[in-house]
């Protein structure tokens, strides 16, 4: 069984943050596997982590950091061709400690073997503070909550079944 987990954590929530209480384990990766790497100063410390279950054993098998540099990373979904799409529910924009602007989803491979996914943000999925997202498995059409009191239904139509980081 493979899980994907969000983490709803805030940059500055170092003792939350998959780094260390003082970022000692940031140096384990490159800028580039982070989505904010908050101008050095200050990394975005939400994502996912992925582990694999064995149900006939009760052991987890593997467990590894599958997305990095995001802010609060929300309920999410899987997709029909096993991926999971973390939302992130924080529309922050760049600033001087930001590099770059949140409330994006981004999708995340389930994957057995130990993988980080490229934080790329599906911005055509709008830009808002997400909550969750279930994919149709028959028209691969997306419907997206919003965590507002006041929060709607988003429906997404992606232009290429599977892929939707191709538009839509």
């Amino acid at each position: 069984v493979i899980v994907v987990r969000n983490h709803e954590v805030s940059p500055g929530d170092k003792e939350q943050g998959p780094f260390g209480e003082n970022l000692e384990l940031l140096s384990k990766l490159s800028e580039a596997d982070l989505y904010d790497y908050g101008r050095g100063n200050l990394p975005c410390l939400g994502g996912t982590s992925t582990f694999v279950y064995n149900p006939a054993s009760g052991e987890i098998e593997t467990e590894y950091l599958s997305l990095t540099g995001t802010i609060r990373n929300c309920a999410g979904g899987p997709t029909p061709w096993n991926s999971w799409i973390s939302c992130e529910e924080n529309t922050s924009i760049a600033n001087s400690k930001l590099e770059k602007n949140h409330g994006y989803n981004f999708e995340v491979p389930a994957s057995a073997t130990p993988l980080l996914a490229k934080p790329q943000p599906i911005k055509e999925m709008g830009r808002f503070n997400h909550e969750a997202v279930c994919v149709d498995p028959t028209t691969h059409i997306v419907y997206q909550t919003e965590d507002r009191g006041d929060g709607l239904i988003y429906r997404y139509l992606p232009n290429t079944k599977g892929n939707l980081l191709a538009g839509g």
